[in-house]
């Protein structure tokens, strides 16, 4: 029986606007500050007065206590049934589920438990090892997602496991986290040799919704994702200091409707991207922006490249990375081949907002395109904000290195 739940619908303007659903108790719908755009940023901060800105069976495990005394069981099949019961003994008490080697987990429950999540949510601390195995829906089963992980013991751990075609959906749920949803401080996914691939959020985080947890992904891939914002990722503080942090790892291939193709973080979070490029993300909608990433906290990257990602409609901003008034900084990790394409597109490579601050250090600015009618800035755009080049060159961008005119000190 699906659980009763009181929900309101998503709100797609601001991100403390997003309502959060709760089985016990009932869903409570944030009230937002006025004025915030989908990254939680104040519009009337993002941009001077310029048109174009903006913004598992019971009878089927083998059960065991471990030295640790926390559960352990082994799933001895690849049903539906099986994996469900397993993974529902050791949600709210913790410990191990080990999955049959070389499964295929097919969810086809028409009414899934737990509302709109596809298996028991995990509210203690859970891991979950796979030898290559993949969880899926099914077509033709009602939208869900796999997990929510709840603050504040919620912490789910996924080896060598692939997660495929989940579908968070805003009429049945809140949409958000096609294949994962951590709600609230203290809730923590870790991903290690992993996949989210061909999963679909209709708000936020097309793989992965970060409300005010963290996330650790490591040697893993976020592919083919879609969602309104945040394609793979969508990070969010909810009034606490959301966090990921992705290592060895590929973010590629994903959409977004609005903004963030790869990875949307809003204002108040920490993102840091070590030896993961963000590559071929895009961004098709009205007035897109961020094709690999839109963010508007505090951002690292290191020896992450942005390449051949794309916004495309009017007013299309920051082919590579959208920058809302946040901080982002950049060590070898170059930005080439982005595009931002359509009418007063801005920014091939790099958009950066009124107050942005944006440093780059060994990580050149090559080979990026702004097209269409009153295109300008093809590597780089600076809106009033602060853009800083060291030993980082900014050439062969169409149709200007910097915008027209610059405002980038040591770039024409």
């Amino acid at each position: 029986m699906r659980s009763s739940v009181s929900r309101a619908a998503p709100i797609l303007m601001g991100l403390t606007l997003a309502p959060f659903g709760v089985v016990t108790p009932s869903a409570v719908a944030q009230a937002a500050p006025s004025g915030l755009d989908l990254l939680g940023v104040s519009q009337s901060a993002t941009a001077p007065a310029d048109p174009v800105l903006g913004a598992p069976s019971t009878e089927a495990d083998s059960t065991t206590r471990a030295t640790s005394r926390a559960l352990v069981v082994n799933v001895p099949s690849c049903s539906e049934s099986d994996l469900q019961t397993a993974i529902g003994a050791v949600a709210a008490v913790g410990g191990t589920v080990n999955l049959k080697p070389g499964c295929t987990y097919t969810l086809t429950d028409a009414t899934p438990p737990n509302d709109d999540n596809g298996l028991p949510v995990i509210t203690n601390n859970v891991t979950i090892n796979g030898s290559g195995d993949t969880v899926t829906r099914a077509a033709t089963a009602a939208n869900f997602r796999f997990f929510e992980i709840d603050g504040a013991h919620g912490n789910l751990t996924l080896n060598l496991l692939t997660l495929s075609n989940g579908h968070a959906s805003g009429s049945l749920g809140n949409g958000r986290g096609g294949a994962l949803w951590l709600k609230g401080a203290g809730a923590a996914v870790t991903l290690n040799n992993s996949s989210l691939t061909a999963n679909i959020a209709d708000t936020y985080g097309g793989a992965i919704d970060n409300d005010n947890g963290a996330v650790s992904v490591n040697t893993s891939t976020l592919s083919g994702n879609r969602a309104l914002a945040g394609g793979a990722v969508f990070v969010s503080p909810f009034g606490g200091s959301g966090r990921a942090t992705v290592d060895a790892s590929r973010i590629t291939g994903n959409h977004a409707v609005n903004l963030g193709g790869g990875i949307a973080a809003a204002t108040g979070t920490t993102v840091a991207l070590n030896s993961t490029p963000v590559t071929g993300n895009d961004v098709t909608g009205a007035h897109p922006q961020g094709g690999g990433i839109a963010q508007a906290g505090t951002m690292a990257l290191n020896a992450s490249g942005v390449t051949g990602n794309t916004v495309t409609g009017t007013n299309a901003q920051g082919g590579g990375i959208f920058n809302a008034s946040g901080t982002v900084r950049f060590t070898s990790s170059p930005v080439n081949g982005n595009t931002a394409n359509g009418t007063n597109s801005r920014g091939g490579g790099i958009f950066d907002t009124a107050f942005g601050r944006v440093a780059l250090t060994s990580s050149p600015v090559t080979g990026n395109r702004a097209l269409g009618t009153g295109a300008n800035g093809g590597g780089i755009f600076n809106a009033s904000g602060t853009v800083t080049l060291l030993a980082s060159p900014v050439t062969g961008n169409q149709p200007d290195n910097c915008g027209s005119p610059s405002t980038v000190p040591g770039c024409s």
